[in-house]
């Protein structure tokens, strides 16, 4: 559905219309979202997408039909993976939820056309209560534990620490300690995260364009979407689909593009 950045009023982010012209559409009816899309279409190192919240006009069939990718999962509450040349077998859905209704979707996704060599990558959606943070993390490294190494899971987690946020800016939340501590499981359990082995920077993700929120005005002020990795060399991270402060933007978070190599090689 997209952000209408604050000057805008031709469309709306408040509705799911996204094919009648005769009434507001969303983000995906202007083709804001589509444009992202078409860049990563166009960056044949990038191997598998995941989303989360992809419901509506942004289903992962519809999101597949600008990639063109060879294979993506059905949506299981928003959560898919979508793949460029394919999947090696079958798709996992397999539930991680306390009360809120959060998955881990994945599948071996090939790394060349061949698919001569595949790594194991799954999307995920958390959310709920603060106390629910700890056992979508619990069950998420259990499930994972059984699953070929090394592998990828990353997504929206909703989860971040008190420096990871912006203290500075309006309508961010104090540290929470069950989001917390969901983080000190994931590390504790070996993963690393691709942005902190890269980067120095705030890293935030979310939230576009929020009138009275960020600094200045309209920025991105929390770090909540996240890629784990296991037995991988993380080479590089950079954010996508940002939005200028205050603009229009085709999400109300920015996504994570990120660069991986096995631990002895020296390329991609």
């Amino acid at each position: 559905m997209g952000i209408a950045g604050f000057a805008t009023r031709n469309w709306k982010h408040t509705t799911l219309n996204c094919t009648d012209r005769t009434k507001p559409m969303n983000a995906w009816g202007m083709g804001l979202p589509q444009k992202e899309l078409q860049r990563l279409k166009a960056d044949s190192s990038i191997v598998a997408l995941a989303v989360q919240e992809a419901w509506n006009c942004g289903n992962p069939e519809q999101v597949n039909a600008v990639l063109g990718f060879k294979s993506a999962t059905r949506e299981q509450n928003g959560v898919a993976l979508i793949a460029r040349h394919g999947f090696a077998g079958k798709p996992t859905f397999h539930r991680i939820g306390a009360s809120y209704d959060s998955w881990l979707v994945g599948a071996a996704v090939c790394l060349n056309a061949d698919c001569s060599a595949t790594v194991p990558m799954f999307s995920t959606h958390w959310g709920g209560s603060d106390a629910e943070w700890p056992t979508q993390a619990q069950n998420a490294i259990a499930f994972l534990s059984g699953q070929a190494q090394p592998h990828v899971f990353m997504g929206d987690l909703n989860i971040f620490k008190i420096d990871r946020w912006n203290p500075r800016a309006p309508c961010t939340n104090p540290d929470k300690p069950g989001r917390s501590r969901a983080i000190a499981l994931i590390e504790d359990a070996g993963y690393v995260d691709a942005w902190k082995a890269t980067q120095d920077g705030e890293g935030f993700t979310g939230m576009a364009s929020r009138e009275g929120c960020g600094s200045p005005e309209g920025n991105l002020f929390k770090r909540i979407d996240y890629v784990y990795v296991k037995q991988l060399r993380v080479v590089h991270t950079t954010r996508f689909a940002r939005a200028a402060p205050g603009a229009d933007a085709p999400s109300d978070h920015a996504g994570l593009i990120v660069e991986l190599a096995l631990p002895s090689s020296p390329t991609r």
